[in-house]
């Protein structure tokens, strides 16, 4: 039987509440939601550990009374308690100081709040692919022309995952440039490499947990974030892939500062729409933090 899910929903506006509960109970199955009215209640149910445990989401408002969203997730990813706890972070600005702001804060994404109910159902539906492991029928939407100029890096050790991974994104999305590694070496030369080249990085990593062992896919998610804080960049988004759904990997993804974790599907013919929808989501409906080669 599926495992009932929850998630914190934090926001001080009654109606914003209602609609986002409305459009995620109608997008996702077996979903419990404990909705919160601001910051300040938030902090104080993780102080007396009254917050339910793994697996759960996050769901805060950016801008509210007695204490912001900035302010809480602060607390929350400094607490060994719920810091594996992964937050979206929705605001009605897409500004991108406050955006950098919320990332460097630790959130694992930041979505703008929507105007329109297609919009709240759309955030639904990524939630739903990005951080909750549930596909019930995959769309697999098209990524349209306007991302050839986008990129991808995937790091696979293990040879038939890697082959499938390649052909997979290369066939759901052929505007995108795909690149490939392997492990910590030729992840960290290809990064390298870039950077010394002055090179756009990839919009997205996809990187596998077991490289072949969970310390080592671990290792290098660490040094992809140092690599990128050492050089003062904005953090490309990590996607941790994996075919373990224990939650001790799950944990430790999250504690280890990873933005999302996928499970991977066990059925093949799901791998084209599994990309297709999980990039289009992290480039359409997340907002990420500006790439020190954007203008």
């Amino acid at each position: 039987m599926p495992t009932t899910k929850t998630i914190y929903l934090v926001d001080d506006d009654d109606d914003d509440r209602m609609l986002f509960r409305e459009a995620i109970e109608s997008v996702i199955d077996d979903i419990r939601i404990i909705e919160v009215t601001d910051g300040k209640e938030l902090l104080d149910m993780i102080k007396k550990k009254e917050l339910s445990r793994f697996p759960m989401l996050i769901l805060m408002d950016m801008n509210m009374p007695r204490v912001s969203g900035l302010e809480a997730i602060a607390v929350l990813k400094a607490d060994p308690y719920c810091q594996d706890i992964p937050v979206v972070m929705i605001s009605t600005t897409s500004n991108p100081e406050l955006v950098r702001q919320a990332y460097e804060a630790g959130i694992n994404a930041y979505m703008t709040k929507p105007v329109l109910i297609e919009d709240y159902i759309q955030m639904a539906e990524a939630i739903n692919v990005c951080f909750l492991n549930q596909y019930p029928a995959f769309k697999g939407l098209a990524i349209s022309k306007t991302y050839k100029a986008t990129s991808i890096l995937f790091v696979e050790d293990n040879a038939d995952h890697w082959g499938l991974m390649d052909v997979a994104l290369k066939e759901s999305m052929p505007n995108v440039k795909i690149s490939g590694t392997t492990n910590r070496q030729s992840t960290l030369e290809f990064l390298a490499s870039g950077w010394k080249a002055r090179e756009p990085f990839p919009q997205l990593i996809l990187l596998d947990l077991y490289l072949p062992t969970r310390e080592e896919g671990l290792n290098l998610l660490d040094d992809i974030k140092g690599f990128f804080s050492s050089n003062n960049l904005s953090t490309v988004p990590i996607i941790v892939l994996s075919n373990s759904d224990h939650q001790d990997d799950i944990k430790a993804s999250y504690q280890h500062k990873a933005n999302a974790y996928m499970i991977k599907s066990t059925e093949l013919d799901k791998w084209f729409p599994y990309f297709q929808d999980l990039c289009h989501f992290w480039w359409r409906t997340i907002v990420l933090p500006k790439s020190k080669f954007q203008s």
